[in-house]
């Protein structure tokens, strides 16, 4: 694999690329991505929070000389990511993520920014740099957001034809979600001569091995012993040869204390 450029890197350096990120999969689809070796970026009309895509989505541009406007969409249908966190384990990542043990389980995966980037940049382009980006969001009140689109201009985004710009913008969410600690793998989707656009419907599937990239799956910390028992089982079935562990993050610890 090749060594990750400055370029692709959003708020991080080359000294973060070694730190562990994670993410919580739909049990099912944990399942899927084991049989198929696939795991998939989506668009960001597919995130969860309708303000994610501010920028592309929900912005045009001024034409000064026509005094009319020019949507972004077409872009913002170009792009495509994946959300991860710096957090190990959290009780409202799991909350969030696998809501109700008892019928959408999920399961925790562990890697590091290197490991997770260089197995998308592995699908290849003629232009890397302009494609491939991993980067640390940055949290912003509405206010602040709205402060800086108002200082903004597409110029400023669209210098340079790199794309780091636009990748920069889909690193910004809001600070009410904070505590998500985010880091997010972006691709931007473009039809150079030859290799045409690989999206389909919002989603680009690329190949990932969960033995190569992922380091442990992790299940929720509310599963009884006979459920962790039966998932270990169906995951190992699946191809899973991950040390595989239920979260500690619900067992209550015993003291002793002296009498005086």
């Amino acid at each position: 694999m090749t060594d990750t450029t400055t370029r692709n890197l959003i708020r991080l350096d080359d000294a973060d690329l070694g730190r562990s990120i994670y993410r919580i999969y739909p049990l099912d689809r944990f399942k899927m991505l084991l049989t198929a070796k696939q795991d998939a970026v989506v668009n960001p009309t597919k995130w969860q929070d309708p303000f994610e895509d501010f920028f592309l989505e929900r912005t045009e541009v001024m034409d000064s000389v026509s005094s009319t406007t020019i949507p972004l969409k077409n872009l913002a249908g170009d792009w495509y990511g994946q959300c991860w966190s710096f957090n190990s384990d959290t009780d409202a990542m799991w909350r969030i993520y696998s809501p109700d043990p008892q019928k959408e389980v999920g399961v925790k995966v562990r890697t590091t920014i290197r490991k997770l980037f260089e197995n998308l940049k592995a699908v290849g382009s003629p232009a890397a740099s302009l494609q491939f980006f991993v980067g640390k969001v940055k949290y912003l009140t509405e206010n602040q957001i709205t402060n800086m689109m108002g200082n903004l201009t597409f110029a400023d985004v669209a210098i340079g034809g790199q794309g780091d710009h636009f990748a920069d913008l889909l690193c910004m969410k809001r600070t009410a979600f904070q505590h998500e600690a985010e880091v997010r793998l972006l691709f931007q989707d473009m039809d150079f001569s030859g290799q045409p656009k690989r999206g389909v419907c919002g989603v680009f599937s690329y190949s990932l091995d969960a033995a190569v990239v992922f380091e442990e799956a992790v299940l929720d910390p509310r599963l009884k012993d006979t459920d962790v028992t039966r998932i270990t089982s169906e995951l190992q079935v699946a191809g899973c040869t991950l040390p595989i562990t239920r979260s500690p993050l619900y067992q209550s610890p015993s003291f002793v204390i002296p009498l005086a």
